[in-house]
C-alpha cells in the first residue's frame, strides 16, 4: 500500500513512574503501518478520531495489571472511524462510509457461552479487546471484525464517537450496577474522565454528587468539576475523605452532605488500592459501592465490616452493545456534554497527548488521526 499509515505502537514493559523525571511514553513509538490482507468478516477503517483511556495509559507505563498485552501493539479502543473497505463474506446492512465506533470487546461468540449467549462479550471469559488483542485505534487505518461495528446515531459527531465507549462503561456501572435514587448523596473518588463521566450520569438520576482528586487535580480536573456544577472534595493521606465526612461537608447551599459521615453510594474510578480500601468506611448501611477502576495489585478490604453494614459491592465490566446505545443517546440530547471534556489534539502530537494524560495534565485527550 502506497500510503503512509503511522500508528502509535506499546513496545516496552519497563515500569514508569508517572511523575517520574524525564519522558513517560519510553515504552512507546510512533511506527509506519502495513495494513494486513482482509480477512472473512473483517473490514478496513479510516481513524477519525481516537480517546486515550486510563488502560492505555497504564499499559504504557508498564502497570502489571496491563503485563498481558503482546508487545508490540497498536493500541486504543475508544475511537470513531468511516467504512474504506468490507471484507470477504456477510456484513450485514454495512456500507463504505457508514461512520462508526466500535464494541471494545469481542466475545468468543459460542453458544454455550454463558455471556455470548446473552450478548453480553464483556463478561466472556476469551474475549478479546481491540487495541490490545490486536491493533487498534492509534493507527490511521485499523483492522476490525464488522461484528464490533456501532454505527452512529444521528447527531452525533466522529468527536463525540470517540467517547461513546467510556460513557457505555458507566452507563453499564450505574444502571446496572447502582441502586441510584432521587435525592441521594453520592461520592466519585476520582475524577478521571471515568469519574467525571459517573458523576454526570449520576446526577442525571437525581443524585447530589461530590468527586474527589488530590492536590495536582485542583486546578484543572477538580476544577472543570466544579464549573459543571459537581462538589470537590480534595483528599490527601492527611486529610482523608473519611475525615472530611466526620467533619462534615456541606454544598452551595449549606445543606449537610450525606449524614453521620456516611453517604449513599460511593463509584470507585481512581484504581487507587487505599481508596477502595476506605470506601466501605464511608457508605451508609445497605449503600452501594460500586467499583470501575482495575488495581496494579491486591486490595485490602474489612469484609467483616462489609458483613455487618450489609454493604452491597459490586464490580463492573466494561460494556455491551446496548450500553453503547444508551451512551449515545445520553449524548445527542446533552445528558453529557462531552464538549466540556474533551481536550483536542492532532495526530502529530500524539506523544504530547500520552505525557500529558499520564501525568493528569488534561481531562480527556481526544485526538485527530487523520
Amino acid at each position: 500500500m502506497s500510503e503512509n499509515i503511522k500508528g502509535f505502537c506499546l513496545q516496552g514493559r519497563e515500569k514508569i513512574m508517572p511523575g517520574s523525571e524525564g519522558s513517560v511514553i519510553r515504552n512507546t513509538v510512533v511506527i509506519d503501518m502495513e495494513i494486513p490482507e482482509l480477512q472473512e468478516g473483517e473490514i478496513l477503517a479510516k481513524t477519525l478520531y481516537t480517546g486515550i483511556c486510563g488502560s492505555d495509559n497504564s499499559a504504557c507505563i508498564g502497570k502489571s495489571n496491563f503485563d498481558w498485552v503482546e508487545r508490540p501493539r497498536v493500541i486504543g479502543h475508544e475511537f470513531s472511524a468511516e467504512v474504506l473497505e468490507l471484507g470477504p463474506g456477510e456484513h450485514g446492512d454495512l456500507k463504505v462510509g457508514d461512520i462508526f465506533t466500535p464494541l471494545a470487546m469481542l466475545g468468543c461468540q459460542d453458544e454455550d457461552c454463558p455471556a455470548c449467549s446473552v450478548s453480553k462479550w464483556n463478561l466472556c471469559a476469551s474475549k478479546e479487546i481491540i487495541g490490545f488483542h490486536r491493533n487498534g485505534g492509534f493507527g490511521q487505518q485499523v483492522v476490525l471484525e464488522s461484528d464490533r461495528v456501532v454505527t452512529l446515531m444521528d447527531g452525533l459527531t466522529p468527536e463525540q464517537g470517540a467517547l461513546v465507549e467510556p460513557l457505555s462503561v458507566v452507563v453499564n456501572a450505574l444502571y446496572k450496577k447502582c441502586n441510584i435514587q432521587p435525592g441521594d448523596d453520592v461520592v466519585v473518588t476520582g475524577c478521571g474522565i471515568i469519574g467525571l463521566m459517573s458523576a454526570e450520569v449520576a446526577k442525571a438520576a437525581g443524585a447530589r454528587v461530590a468527586i474527589t482528586g488530590i492536590a495536582h487535580d485542583r486546578d484543572n480536573r477538580l476544577r472543570v468539576a466544579a464549573e459543571q456544577g459537581f462538589m470537590t472534595i480534595e483528599v490527601s493521606p492527611e486529610n482523608s475523605l473519611t475525615s472530611q465526612l466526620a467533619a462534615g461537608i456541606t454544598d452551595a447551599g449549606g445543606i449537610p452532605f450525606g449524614g453521620n459521615g456516611k453517604v449513599d453510594v460511593l463509584i470507585e474510578c481512581s484504581g487507587v488500592p487505599p481508596v477502595l480500601t476506605e470506601a466501605i468506611n464511608v457508605v451508609r448501611p445497605e449503600g452501594d459501592i460500586c467499583v470501575i477502576a482495575t488495581y496494579g495489585k491486591e486490595v485490602s478490604i474489612n469484609a467483616t465490616h462489609l458483613t455487618r453494614t450489609s454493604l452491597n459491592m459490586r464490580g463492573s465490566m466494561g460494556s455491551c452493545r446496548e450500553d453503547y446505545m444508551v451512551a449515545q443517546k445520553l449524548m445527542v440530547t446533552g445528558v453529557f456534554p462531552a464538549e466540556k471534556y474533551i481536550n483536542h489534539y492532532d495526530f502529530k502530537d500524539v506523544n504530547q497527548a500520552f505525557e500529558d494524560s499520564i501525568k493528569a495534565n488534561n481531562v480527556k485527550a481526544v485526538i485527530k488521526m487523520n
